[in-house]
């Protein structure tokens, strides 16, 4: 159970408290956007967009089956960076008014806090009254960690993101995608080449480490104030 616990913890429990804290801080605005960026660019466009290509074109099933690593690269990561970094541009560009460091990292929570709630926590609070919930415990407490780390890599790439709007830098944001896509890409090419055993603990110690250099070059960013 106490894995499913941490998954719960991490995919409602932070995102509510967030959500709470933004609220007091009368920064509820920045989450909500950030959670709207998410559901806009991933629920409602990017993944219905791969579901109909999936059951629709014999050549994207071909392309998936026969040059894997080329679709982690364009399919896995590129889409994910293109789709998620431009929809946080065009919120924070036209919708965020106040746009200050701290606005950013709300707007971070929003959206890797939906996703963490949509993706995981959803599916993780029946198993807490669930007698079965022992055969899953492993496999949430897992998805609770990349969570985590996945919440806080949105951090990081939102401040990155709103750099280049306060700035009028585009090159913040290309850097964002950039970011965005190697990760999500590293991520669909390791399992195709670590061996089965050890490929979960390869693929979650990515994630932490990229999330962790992420979040502390966008603090470097702030600090630097130009």
């Amino acid at each position: 159970m106490g894995g499913i616990i941490i998954a719960v913890f991490v995919s409602l429990g932070i995102p509510l408290m967030a959500f709470v804290y933004a609220c007091y801080k009368k920064l509820h605005i920045p989450f909500v956007l950030g959670m709207l960026s998410f559901v806009v660019s991933q629920v409602l466009l990017r993944i219905p967009l791969l579901e109909y290509l999936e059951k629709n074109s014999t050549s994207y099933l071909m392309f998936s089956a026969t040059q894997p690593v080329l679709y982690a690269i364009v399919v896995g990561g590129l889409t994910a960076g293109i789709f998620e970094e431009m929809a946080r541009f065009l919120a924070m560009r036209y919708f965020l008014k106040m746009k200050e460091w701290n606005s950013g990292f709300l707007f971070g929570l929003g959206h890797g806090g939906i996703e963490a709630i949509l993706f995981v926590g959803i599916s993780a609070v029946p198993l807490i009254f669930s007698p079965t919930a022992i055969a899953y415990n492993e496999t949430y407490f897992i998805s609770g960690i990349e969570r985590f780390f996945a919440i806080i890599l949105h951090m990081g790439l939102s401040v990155i993101v709103l750099k280049g709007v306060v700035t009028k830098r585009i090159f913040y944001v290309l850097l964002a995608i950039l970011l965005h896509s190697f990760i999500n890409s590293i991520i669909g090419i390791l399992p195709l080449f670590v061996p089965r055993g050890i490929v979960l603990i390869v693929l979650e110690s990515t994630i932490a480490i990229f999330a962790i250099v992420v979040f502390c070059f966008s603090l470097l960013l702030n600090r630097r104030g130009d």
